[in-house]
């Protein structure tokens, strides 16, 4: 048994010394559990940084990647921008390259056109000094005036210078409003138009209708005859603008191209060429051989009316909707004068005197003026308290003498004083349904002569004299004679 516990105790020993062992081992795996549990947490940590670091740079390469993208779109652009200013660049070295050869042949023809400037100028000297022989002997004629007068027949004077005293008929011209009334040339016809789409041509004497010409699409602004009395025309609210023949009263061109009303036309002495006014803000010179525009003009506002200042159609006046009165020449088509501050109101009319010094202007502010077109200056204004003009297309007329002038009114008339300015000639305007006569030296009212029951939108004094035509929009026509 002493050799059992012996043995117990070596056991015991051995165990013991096991256990001591265990406790070691187990001491350094704790510590060695702690440092791999350091470890771990360490290399968490960094994984969890390059984590964050690795979304950041997948960011920055999406965001890098778009910017590529992008970058190529634009560099695609530019290549094509690159290739447009190419082909742009190219044109333009032709364009230039046709420039240099239009600007050389316009150099020559510079040169041409100023010498024949230079022989225009010596022509107008050449004739001014035979207008200033000429003017010479006027004021040597002038002092034997009163002989003069003496020898012409009673007649012819009394009827350039009678006013009318009464209605010689009154038509009911046309199916619809009237818009405008003109005499002949030669005084045997005058013509109106309206809404109805015809021009009727009327004997004046007589007062019967003789033709009435159709044709038109739309509303007659206005009619005018040729210097002869061979031809008359119609502008119109269908843009056009159309002539007839007076022997066959068959129309023989129709003339097109503005893109607006046409509200005013007339031909040039030679009746070759007509000159139209439109609210697309152009005028146009047409060439009746040719049948088309030979000239374009772009006046800035639309027109109303419009005449010629000489026989040979060079200078072009015209009446707008922007109260301003314009002076053109046809040949060129640049203006010649702009007069601002006429009238305070758009011009509805504009008409030259017989013997192509005066013109005569009429207004929607009510006023009619006399200008100078030598001078452009206003020598005579003219209003009432009781003229009105009601209408866009209101026209007014010289007589042939030179001595009154007509003009239509829209307004009533009320008694008291008459405002008007007077210089050195007489006007004569219409009111509705009344017929006033001013003399310009006095100043005074001569007649008041009521027949009119419209407005009256246009007048015209026939050539001769002896009549004086007046058209109100509700159809009717008054013939006024003044023998």
């Amino acid at each position: 048994s002493f050799q059992n516990v012996a043995e117990l105790d070596r056991r015991i020993r051995e165990l013991s010394e096991e256990r001591a062992e265990m406790y070691k081992t187990q001491s350094e795996n704790a510590q060695r559990l702690i440092h791999l549990s350091e470890q771990l947490r360490i290399k968490e940590d960094k994984e969890k940084q390059q984590t964050k670091e690795l979304i950041q740079l997948s960011d920055q390469v999406k965001k890098l990647s778009a910017k590529c993208e992008l970058q190529v779109y634009q560099l695609k652009e530019k290549d094509v921008t690159i290739q447009i200013l190419q082909d742009e660049l190219t044109a333009l070295q032709l364009e230039i390259t046709t420039t240099e050869e239009k600007n050389k042949n316009l150099s020559i023809e510079n040169k041409q056109l100023l010498q024949r400037w230079i022989d225009l100028k010596n022509a107008e000297a050449e004739k001014m000094n035979e207008a200033m022989q000429f003017y010479e002997q006027a004021l040597e004629q002038a002092k034997n005036s009163s002989d003069r007068k003496k020898s012409q027949p009673k007649e012819a004077w009394s009827s350039y210078n009678l006013l009318p005293t009464k209605v010689y008929k009154k038509i009911n011209a046309h199916d619809d409003d009237i818009h405008c009334i003109a005499a002949s040339s030669k005084g045997a016809l005058f013509a109106t138009g309206g809404a109805d789409r015809k021009i009727r041509l009327y004997d004046t004497r007589s007062g019967h209708m003789i033709q009435a010409l159709g044709g038109a699409l739309q509303t007659i602004t206005s009619v005018s005859f040729n210097s002869t009395d061979e031809m008359i025309l119609g502008s119109c609210t269908d843009n056009a603008t159309r002539i007839w023949s007076l022997a066959t009263h068959r129309l023989r061109h129709t003339l097109t191209g503005h893109i607006g009303k046409v509200y005013a036309a007339q031909f040039t002495g030679d009746s070759n060429r007509v000159v139209s006014g439109s609210h697309d803000r152009t005028l146009k010179v047409w060439d009746l051989q040719r049948g088309y525009t030979v000239r374009t003009i772009f006046t800035f506002s639309s027109c109303n009316d419009l005449c010629l200042m000489d026989s040979d159609g060079q200078t072009l006046i015209s009446g707008h909707l922007d109260n301003h009165i314009r002076f053109w020449d046809t040949r060129t088509g640049s203006g010649i004068k702009e007069l601002t501050g006429v009238h305070n109101g758009q011009v509805t009319s504009v008409s030259m005197s017989s013997d192509g010094m005066y013109l005569l202007t009429n207004s929607r502010d009510n006023t009619l003026k006399i200008i100078d077109v030598r001078m452009y200056d206003i020598l005579k204004s003219f209003q009432a308290d009781s003229y009105h003009n009601g209408l866009n297309w209101s026209r007014s007329t010289f007589s042939p003498s030179g001595s009154y002038i007509a003009a239509g009114s829209s307004g009533k008339w009320h008694n008291g004083p008459s405002a008007i300015k007077c210089l050195s000639k007489r006007i004569l305007a219409l009111l509705d349904g009344t017929l006033f006569i001013w003399n310009v030296n006095t100043g005074k009212v001569e007649k008041m002569l009521k027949e009119h029951r419209s407005a009256i939108c246009g007048v015209s004094w026939n050539p001769t004299g002896d009549h004086i035509f007046s058209a109100e929009k509700n159809k009717a026509v008054c013939i006024w004679d003044t023998t």
